[in-house]
């Protein structure tokens, strides 16, 4: 008869951490820092959102990549999420072992891989510590600032959870710092794409899409400041803006002028840009030698 390996007292304790559905913040601070992400990765797959919530709020890494872990839950389970996020703003603890970023972007990230040896108890791997986990986080996460980052694409149909990302934010830009990356808007008001710059800080954006089905260059020269401070962009791809016909008379032609080479004006200021797409830009043509210039 083979002898069976016994289980370590690791995962002994993780497996007793899953079976607990009774879990609050005052619990969860006592509990080794290695259960952490395994017990927060099954709680959110089973949308145990009450669990979410405590874990979100009790938790003690300077980094949460949860949009990772985000493509098999469900929205309730998502504002488990910003709840949780809430009841930290709200604790009086002023440490490095406290979120400090909140990652919303669905793509993988090393840091639940770092935590795979620990979540299977492997005794063989050494469990890693909070130093070699900051290893992997972005530069900016080492601040003590609680940050937001996401990616949005936003059309006129906004699904329900980016709706009530936009909303949560809104209300919260005075004491969280959202950035976004990869921002797509299609078709929105200046209204709504201006409250969405309000937010989320222009400086972050890396990659841009603007297709503007009923704007015209009045409503574009009215961007061009917050374009100007993107100076982190690497791709701006603009599409639709159409000629007011109604516009007419040299005095008309000559306000139009100067709202063009009001936006056209801010590109010198875009020095990462790598690449620029623009389609059905009636004024091109006409101002090409800006733009490239």
């Amino acid at each position: 008869m083979s002898a069976q390996t016994p289980p370590t007292l690791l995962k002994l304790a993780r497996q007793a951490l899953l079976r607990d559905e009774t879990l609050d913040m005052s619990a969860l601070n006592k509990v080794p820092m290695e259960l952490l992400p395994a017990r927060f990765k099954e709680a959110l797959t089973g949308r145990h959102t009450m669990t979410v919530k405590a874990m979100v709020a009790a938790w003690s890494f300077p980094y949460l990549p949860v949009g990772a872990l985000m493509k098999t839950a469900d929205f309730e389970t998502f504002q488990a999420v910003l709840a949780g996020v809430d009841m930290q703003l709200q604790r009086k603890i002023h440490s490095r072992r406290k979120l400090q970023v909140l990652d919303l972007r669905k793509k993988h990230h090393e840091f639940w891989s770092i935590w795979a040896g620990a979540e299977d108890g492997d005794c063989s791997a050494e469990a890693p510590d909070e130093q070699q986990v900051v290893k992997v986080l972005p530069r900016y996460a080492l601040r003590w600032c609680l940050k937001v980052v996401a990616d949005l694409w936003l059309g006129p149909c906004i699904d329900e959870e980016q709706s009530c990302l936009l909303n949560w934010a809104q209300l919260r830009k005075s004491s969280i710092q959202f950035c976004c990356m990869e921002m797509k808007i299609w078709a929105l008001s200046l209204y709504v794409t201006g409250g969405v710059f309000n937010v989320f800080r222009a400086e972050h954006i890396e990659d841009l899409e603007l297709i503007m089905i009923s704007w015209d260059v009045l409503k574009l020269s009215q961007l061009a400041p917050c374009l100007g401070r993107m100076r982190n962009l690497r791709k701006f791809f603009l599409a639709h803006i159409f000629k007011n016909v109604f516009m007419i008379g040299n005095r008309t032609t000559d306000k139009e002028e100067k709202f063009v080479r009001k936006f056209i004006s801010q590109f010198y200021k875009l020095n990462c840009l790598q690449y620029l797409s623009m389609n059905g830009i009636y004024f091109l043509r006409d101002h090409l030698n800006l733009v490239l210039g």
